[in-house]
């Protein structure tokens, strides 16, 4: 039998702003030693690509409501 790992998202909320939310994330993968692949951090929006080893990260940031919201989707890539 094979057995397939095909990753899994979480959802956050804050009611923190969009343009605090995403520097938090970029500083928080740094600090723990993800290396970005890709980065855009915007007023209203982010999208963060990391890997670390065999594991990848993508990291959404987007405004929903009167906050944000966070979807953190990992992965394994190799």
């Amino acid at each position: 039998m094979k057995k397939s790992h095909f990753g899994a998202t979480t959802i956050l909320t804050t009611d923190d702003p969009p343009d605090k939310v995403g520097p938090f994330y970029a500083d928080a993968l740094a600090r723990e030693g993800w290396q970005t692949v890709s980065k855009y951090l915007g007023d209203r929006s982010a999208n963060i690509v990391a890997k670390k080893g065999h594991d990848g990260v993508t990291l959404q940031v987007s405004p929903v409501g009167s906050g944000t919201a966070i979807s953190i989707t990992s992965y394994p890539t190799g």
